[in-house]
C-alpha cells in the first residue's frame, strides 16, 4: 500500500510539472523605467519604419500596441548585453524581436525583426 502511494505521489508531481502548474515561469511585467522606454522608442522611428512600412509586425495597431511589445520585450529577452557607447541589446529569440536601447538618442532606441536573427545580436557591437 505504502508503494501505490507513493508511485501515485509521483505521478501527481510528474504530471503537475509536465503542464506546467507551478514550474512554469512566468512572464514579467515591464517596470516603470521600462515602460518609459518602450513610449519612447514607440513614440520614435521604428513606429513608421518598422511596422508601418516594412510591416515586421502585423499583430500591432497602434503606437500603444509597439510600447508593450517593446515593453515585454525590454521584461522577458532570452538574451541581454551592454554594447558600446552605453546602449543596450535586449533580443528575443521566441518572436525574434530585438529591441536596442540607446539612452543619448532622441527616441531612445529602436525595435525590430532582424532577417539574421540571433546572429544580428550576437554580431552587434
Amino acid at each position: 500500500m505504502h508503494r501505490i502511494l507513493l508511485a501515485l505521489s509521483l505521478l501527481a508531481i510528474l504530471l503537475t510539472a509536465s503542464s506546467g502548474v507551478g514550474g512554469d515561469k512566468k512572464s514579467k511585467q515591464p517596470t516603470a523605467a521600462q515602460k518609459k522606454i518602450a513610449s519612447a522608442i514607440a513614440n520614435g522611428h521604428s513606429y513608421q519604419k518598422h511596422v508601418v512600412d516594412e510591416k515586421q509586425f502585423p499583430d500591432v495597431k497602434s503606437v500603444n500596441d509597439f510600447a508593450e511589445v517593446i515593453g515585454k520585450v525590454l521584461a522577458n529577452p532570452t538574451h541581454h548585453r551592454d554594447l558600446e557607447s552605453d546602449r543596450e541589446a535586449y533580443y528575443d529569440s521566441k518572436s525574434n524581436i530585438i529591441v536596442i536601447f540607446n539612452p543619448r538618442a532622441r527616441d531612445k532606441g529602436t525595435c525590430f525583426r532582424p532577417n539574421a536573427k540571433l546572429k544580428y545580436y550576437q554580431n552587434l557591437k
